[in-house]
């Protein structure tokens, strides 16, 4: 070919088919040769050679080649090998060797002969070394390589010569060759006669035309990292198995080992004694192998004797050996108690003082759904990155998706690899057509700012980079989104070449770009189709349409966006959807607004289950609290139901959360749809666990005391033990707040708060509701309305119907001789007055131990006299009397017949009884059922030494196997489990991450760059040439190399690289200045546009005067500081066309900080810093909440450690970045909100204790508990993230309200660790269980019903382990470990030692005789301690301290004396007479 003969329809010019031999240059030839094909020239000998073409074809060749310049210009090795490739085929003078001529047309313009098609064959060499050189460059624009736009994503040399080759006719637009060029098309092997053109192609590493590591990774001294296999964990190994789990696994087996070995050793030994036993030997001593507890009182099953077993007398207020602490309360609470009982009513009404006052600040309540707001604190990382991008950028923009997916009924030509049918079709796109045509004609109405009402459509709100179209990604963008066209491609001959889908998946950046002149790749537009090996194509393989509307995110847009956005998910839950039905086709959809929208809905979703839960704790409440009459008073049901006592127990605690959130709100604190439904279910248990435990303390108190004296001494029992499981859930939730997490600080802030005021509400208000209740009870009045009084069954069977105005006086000892009257006067009758409490409206309770005054007609019931004993508990702390039989008196050890404390009394002589207590005498209620167990089954049974083997065994398996599943436990929140079961978003979910093949987009902003001439700030952002070799730019492009590691799946969008392109002299049709004033440009020195666009494309002598802005780039290769701050706001607005693809406008709208006070137009160019720019990569696909955390801590360490090696303010931002930062410091977090309130919880028990080794067993059963309860969220599926945080800090502080009552008790206890184990169980486990266990699990197992899958899944799993773990180690592991090793009593401080009183005390129970205790003692030198007949310490019968009467009732003194009599014998019982 020589020469041109004519041009095409289009103006291309044509070769001529002349095979001359090749002529000499001529001086004009010479001239252009040497500019555009230096390298040609010298190899042909220059003026010398001989060359096959005229000047005309070298203009030609140039003027084509500079169109590939902006995409190889900042690789000169590139570019220099692109222009040698045509200058070789065109002006070579062996082109005859290699072309072959083998079609010809007909000139369009002169009908002359010109060439139509050519073969050409090229070696392999030349092939690798062109296509080597410019593989690896890049796109800054569109994040992409160079090849896809230059090369239609050629992989090797032989595509990219046929990409070039391929006549424009065959394209749509008509881009390309003017004529067919057909590569190699024999194969490598070239015919007869032909010779394989050869060239030298510099590599891109030369040193003269040496390119940015970016764009060449083997040039010299730029590291290219393999991608290689994804990176091995980092978990040590041992085989299949972790090295955690091995040593967990060792561990367990040596324990069990050493521990069958110590057990066989004992037998051993035991066995030896035996024997030595039978034979004679140490007759007299103790069995060495006997058991330390056995010595101390117990037998061999773990039994002690009757004068050591059932000791259940109160303490008394200010016992010498208790910790002043515990006198001080025990003092305190005694006198608050019977205040309380004296004074009810203004109890109660300065409580509802204080709630009132504290619900003042509900007046300022705010209820946060914002889950940005909610998660993460305003000083966290994320959030401040947010905020700076967003103050330097503007927000991101909204985004609005569909996703369109088939169906295994779809019909389709194609089955995917996935087994799922293809989508890609003609119906298929015909029905997007469709959907695509109603979204257009989505018109949403709001209320503007001007408060008129306004439509806003989707091309008023979407997003527009370029402001006209909207930048909707999409496979209709293929074709502009318009139908028509679309349909015109489609009905063109098959023959033609024609924009079909398969034709634009491999044109995606060259001929199919959208209508906003972006490339559209089908990553983002396609779904479901594989990545890996497996893929064949994406017509084949892809299961999913993906279409994103970006909708703008300006806040003036925001009314609009979000009605637009209402509309557009109504429109897709209803028509869309149908439409997809049809088609048989699925269709799952978002909007920005739907999670929020979504997560207040939930709030309403499950409201009656969370409701119903509360209900059925408040109905099991009053069932607990409430007892069952004999079948003859049946009518007594509605007497003993205490609805009444519960529902106030339960409005204590809606008022404690009330009340904290008011104080909250008052000082500032939002609210959150946790707090309001965890902190009821918290404070519930908290609440309902005293409201169980101050009315057993009631119900063990000598029901021949005054109501007022009892009340006291069960506050000054309960209270201690209350105030220290308050105290410390109180500073647990305290500490909780340290946590940077808003919504669990604030939950932590809340529930101290109402954990606070519930503890302080229980001990007055609940005391005095339990007092009026208690009267109630025993004047036989209706629940739930007392001024009605129930009839009752006499002796005879006849209904007896008490008048109102015969109440009673009773409890003289509250107010001694009132008015004069002495004990045994009769009723005091006034009407409905509380006796002696003088509070008006209820009548005066009933003494338990009237004197035979009482009318026996009155009693429906009146026995012949009978000996009762003093003190038996009432099951339910109704005051009534003990339910006693005859049958039981003659016994040793009273019990109730219904499960009542046991206690060592007598009987009282003499006493004649017959008050009305007897009615609810044969009464059964939960709580006497549950105290019977205590006592007559699991607190025996757990006495036994096989059972607490057995226990120690399960309980220590169980931290061995929560040890190996705690690492496995999994971090992040699935978004779906958050959500609504029946919510779109759950399919909208699982469709994402089944199909969606592109991930997010990454910016790294860098701060305050420096562009003055001579800086270094450039060099170290760019990648052109130049630049260094580990620039910012260049980091980017290593680690997309790396995306298993780095999870970067790009080369960053570098907006310095295209603007050092676009301003340097070699492509002079990018930045050009107009030289004189212009009507279209504008005054000289406008800029003036590309040739190709207008005013320049319609009007030729509007730019003639237009020329490059520089005419060489200044020393150094970087514009000068004047010379960026007047260009770079060019580059901006220039947009990118094929006479200049670098162009800034559209890809680089938001890449730098505007500013309109800065004369520039951009923050800081004005003094030669640009203050904040971003360069965009993306993130690789992430389909999993492991991903999302490790890309943004992958994106944070690559960031740091750029800004460190390169000096440098580098931070980077996603918009998922502030929903993931969370979990980065999840463990850590979690380690923090249980670990700190764990010491503190182990402090506030030694202080309030006074023993460090009881509140270190108290801090190893929360231990114990807390690792157990996070195995069991491994098992249940649950996930460590903000919600189980918030509920592991509810946890551990139900979890010491299991065990610190126990500890209490049986530290207030004495006796033999056992004993004092029994005792503590007997006496707090029936209210635990009622209180805590059954509570909760009756309001948990209602929340499985839930339909919002984070209920089911984190409270109701959580909840139910929690439950179950809490009351197995408080009601089981604890009373075992006690047994054992359990801290001495505090009745025995003042001796030698618990080992020596215990020494003392077996001496004198083997005896039998109890006086040699104190002998024993006295010899000693150590005191005893003061006991009352029954072997209570600490009791004097003598009198009592601390407020309380002077001396017993003589009834009492009585029955001590008789108890003393029937344990001990005539000694005992004169010395508890004296």
């Amino acid at each position: 070919m020589y020469g041109t003969c004519g041009k095409r329809k289009d103006g291309d010019q044509l070769n001529c088919p002349k095979n001359i031999e090749a002529p000499p240059p001529s001086d004009e030839l010479a001239k252009k040769l040497q500019k555009t094909c230096p390298t040609l020239w010298s190899e042909q000998g220059g003026a010398n050679g001989k060359y096959c073409c005229t000047p005309e074809q070298i203009d030609k060749l140039a003027t084509d080649s500079g169109k590939v310049a902006p995409f190889t210009v900042g690789c000169p090795a590139c570019f220099h090998n692109f222009i040698h490739l045509w200058c070789v085929l065109s002006c070579s003078p062996n082109q005859a060797a290699f072309t072959n001529v083998t079609a010809v047309q007909f000139a369009a313009d002169n009908n002359a002969t010109a060439v139509a098609e050519i073969s050409v064959w090229t070696s392999k060499q030349f092939n690798d070394d062109l296509f080597n050189s410019c593989k690896d460059v890049k796109f800054g624009a569109a994040n992409l390589p160079a090849m896809k736009f230059m090369g239609g994503g050629a992989e090797n040399g032989q595509q990219w010569l046929e990409f070039l080759g391929e006549v424009k006719d065959k394209r749509v637009p008509p881009v390309g060759s003017p004529f067919q060029q057909n590569f190699n098309p024999t194969g490598e092997v070239p015919p007869a006669g032909i010779e394989a053109a050869t060239a030298s192609f510099v590599s891109c590493g030369d040193p003269l035309f040496l390119c940015s590591c970016a764009d060449c990774p083997v040039a010299p001294g730029c590291s290219a990292p393999h991608p290689g296999p994804p990176p091995e964990s980092k978990t040590c190994r041992v085989g299949a198995i972790t090295c955690w789990d091995l040593t967990l696994l060792l561990t367990y087996i040596a324990l069990l080992g050493g521990t069958a070995f110590v057990v066989i050793r004992n037998k051993r030994q035991r066995d030896q004694q035996l024997l030595e036993a039978k034979l004679g030997l140490d007759a007299e001593e103790p069995l060495l192998g006997m058991m330390p507890e056995q010595q101390n009182g117990a037998n061999a099953n773990g039994y002690t004797r009757v004068d050591e077993e059932g000791d259940e007398t109160e303490p008394l207020p200010g016992d010498i050996h208790y910790p002043y602490l515990e006198r001080q309360m025990q003092t305190a609470y005694t006198a608050l108690g019977e205040f309380c009982a004296r004074r009810p009513l203004h109890v109660i009404a300065g409580g509802i003082v204080l709630i009132a006052f504290c619900l003042l600040g509900l007046i300022r309540f705010k209820l946060e759904t914002n889950p940005q707001q909610l998660w993460v604190g305003p000083g966290s990382r994320a959030a401040q990155d947010k905020a700076k991008y967003e103050a330097s950028f503007g927000p991101f923009y909204r985004v609005s998706q569909l996703i369109v997916s088939t169906t295994p009924e779809t019909p389709s030509a194609y089955a995917s690899t996935t087994g799922l049918p293809a989508i890609v079709g003609d119906g298929n796109i015909q029905l997007l057509w469709e959907m695509q045509a109603k979204v257009d004609a989505i018109s949403a109405t709001y209320i503007g700012k001007d408060g008129q009402p306004k439509t806003a459509s989707l091309t008023d709100v979407c997003f527009k980079p370029f402001g006209t179209s909207c930048a909707t990604q999409s496979i209709l963008q293929y074709w502009h989104m318009n139908r028509t066209f679309y349909q015109e491609e489609q009905s063109k001959p098959s023959y033609r070449v024609k924009l079909s889908p398969d034709y634009c998946f491999g044109h995606w950046a060259t001929q199919c770009r959208s209508a906003f002149e972006a490339p559209m790749d089908p990553h983002v537009i396609l779904g479901g189709f594989s990545t890996g090996p497996d893929f064949r194509n994406y017509s084949a393989d892809a299961t999913a349409f993906v279409i994103t509307y970006p909708i703008d995110s300006n806040p003036d847009n925001l009314e609009a966006a979000l009605a637009w956005e209402t509309a557009f998910i109504q429109l897709a839950n209803t028509e869309l959807s149908s439409m997809a039905t049809g088609a048989k086709l699925k269709l799952a959809f978002q909007a920005e607004r739907s999670v929020e929208d979504e997560l207040k809905r939930e709030s309403y979703t499950d409201a009656s289950v969370v409701a119903v839960s509360y209900l059925v704790m408040l109905g099991y409440i009053a069932l607990a609290l409430a007892a069952i009459p004999p079948p003859q008073q049946f009518l007594q049901l509605f007497v003993l139901s205490r609805a009444s006592l519960g529902a106030g127990g339960v409005l204590i605690v809606a008022c404690s959360v009330a009340g904290a959130m008011g104080l909250c709100s008052m000082f500032g604190m939002w609210s959150t749809l946790i707090i309001m439904e965890v902190i009821p279910f918290l404070v519930l248990a908290v609440g309902v666990d005293n409201m169980f435990l101050l009315a057993h303390a009631l119900g063990r108190q000598d029901p021949t005391l005054p109501l007022v004296t009892r009340a006291g001494l069960a506050l000054g029992s309960a209270g201690p033990s209350i105030t220290l499981a308050a105290s410390c859930e109180v500073l647990a939730f305290g500490l909780g707040s340290l946590t940077p997490m808003p919504a669990v600080r604030n939950f932590s802030i809340c529930a101290a708060t109402a954990v606070l005021l519930d503890f302080i509400l229980q001990v007055t208000v609940f005391v005095a509701l339990l007092v009026l209740d208690t009267t109630r009870l025993h004047h036989n009045r209706l629940d739930c309305l007392p001024c009605v009084r129930v009839p009752y069954r006499d002796t005879s069977g006849n209904w007896v119907h008490d008048d109102v105005s015969e109440d009673e006086e009773s409890y003289e000892p509250l107010n001694p001789n009132p008015g004069g009257r002495s004990r045994g006067q009769g009723p005091d009758r006034r009407g409905w007055g509380l006796g002696n409490l003088n509070i008006p409206g209820f009548g005066g309770a009933r003494s338990d131990h009237q004197g035979s005054s009482q009318d026996p007609g009155e009693m429906y019931y009146a026995p012949q006299q009978q000996q009762l004993p003093t003190s038996a508990a009432a099951a339910a702390g109704d005051g009534a009397v003990p339910e006693i039989g005859v049958q039981q008196q003659q016994q040793q050890v009273l019990r109730s017949d219904l499960g009542g404390s046991r206690r060592m009394s007598g009987v009282l002589p003499g006493v004649t009884h017959q008050g009305p207590g007897l009615l609810h005498g044969d009464k059964v209620s939960l709580q006497s059922l549950l105290q019977a167990y205590m006592e007559r089954v699991h607190a025996p049974l757990l006495m036994q030494p096989l059972v607490q083997v057995l226990v120690i065994a399960v309980f220590v398996t169980g931290l061995f196997v929560a040890g190996a599943l705690i690492p496995r436990l999994s971090v992040g929140l699935d978004q779906a489990v958050a959500l609504p079961r029946d919510s779109y978003m759950q399919e909208y979910y699982s469709d994402l991450m089944k199909y969606l093949r592109v991930g997010p987009p990454l910016y790294l902003v860098v701060s305050d760059v420096n562009v003055a001439n001579g800086t270094a700030d450039v060099d170290k952002l760019c990648s052109v040439a130049g630049c260094r070799r580990d620039s910012l730019s260049v980091r980017v492009s290593d680690a997309s190399m790396t995306p298993a590691t780095s999870y970067i799946a790009s080369p960053a969008a570098s907006w310095i690289d295209d603007f050092l392109s676009w301003i340097n002299p070699s492509l002079p049709t990018c930045c050009r200045i107009s030289q004189s004033d212009s009507p279209q440009l504008g005054p000289k020195g406008s800029r003036c546009p590309p040739p190709d666009q207008p005013p320049c494309s319609t009007n030729a002598t509007a730019c003639a005067d237009c020329v490059s802005c520089l005419t060489e780039m200044p020393p150094g290769g970087r514009p000068t500081a004047e010379q960026v701050a007047r260009f770079l706001p060019w580059f901006l607005d220039a947009v990118p066309s094929e006479g200049c693809a670098k162009g800034g406008a559209g890809a680089y709208n938001n890449a730098i900080q505007k500013d309109t006070s800065d004369p520039t137009g951009i923050a800081g160019l004005s003094g030669g810093v640009i203050t904040a720019s971003a360069f965009r990569t993306y993130h690789t696909p992430l389909n999993h909440q492991h991903d999302f955390i490790a890309a943004l801590s992958a994106a944070r360490e690559f960031t740091e450690k750029a800004s460190q090696e390169l000096g440098l303010n580098v931070y980077p931002y996603s918009i998922f970045h502030i929903f993931f930062e969370q979990y980065l410091d999840t463990r850590r977090s979690a380690a923090m909100l249980v670990g700190l309130p764990m010491l503190a919880v182990f402090c506030v028990a030694w202080l309030f204790t006074g023993t460090l080794w009881g509140s270190a067993i108290l801090l190893a059963m929360l231990v114990s508990m807390m690792l157990q309860l996070a195995g069991a969220m491994y098992m249940a599926g649950i996930e460590v993230n903000a919600v189980s945080l918030v509920n592991l800090a509810m946890a551990l502080g139900i979890s010491v309200e299991f065990c610190a009552h126990v500890l209490h008790s049986f530290c207030v206890s004495h006796g033999s660790r056992i004993t004092r184990a029994k005792t503590a169980l007997v006496k707090m486990g029936a209210p635990v269980t009622s209180g805590i266990t059954l509570t909760k699990f009756a309001g948990v197992v209602v929340l499985a019903f839930a339909r919002t899958q984070i209920f089911e899944v984190y409270y109701f799993r959580l909840y139910l382990a929690l439950v179950i773990l809490g009351a197995a180690h408080g009601l089981v592991l604890l009373p075992v470990v006690l047994s054992r090793i359990g801290p001495p009593s505090w009745s025995d401080r003042g001796v030698q030692g618990s080992q020596d009183r215990s020494s003392m005390e077996l001496e004198a129970s083997s005896s039998g005789d109890r006086a040699r205790l104190d002998s024993a003692a006295a010899a000693a030198g150590v005191p005893g301690v003061p006991t009352t007949a029954d072997g209570t310490a600490g009791v004097a019968a003598a009198g009592m301290q601390d407020g309380r009467p002077e001396r017993l009732p003589s009834v009492a003194a009585s029955g001590m004396a008789a108890s003393a009599a029937a344990l001990g014998g005539p000694e005992q019982a004169a010395a508890a007479e004296e």
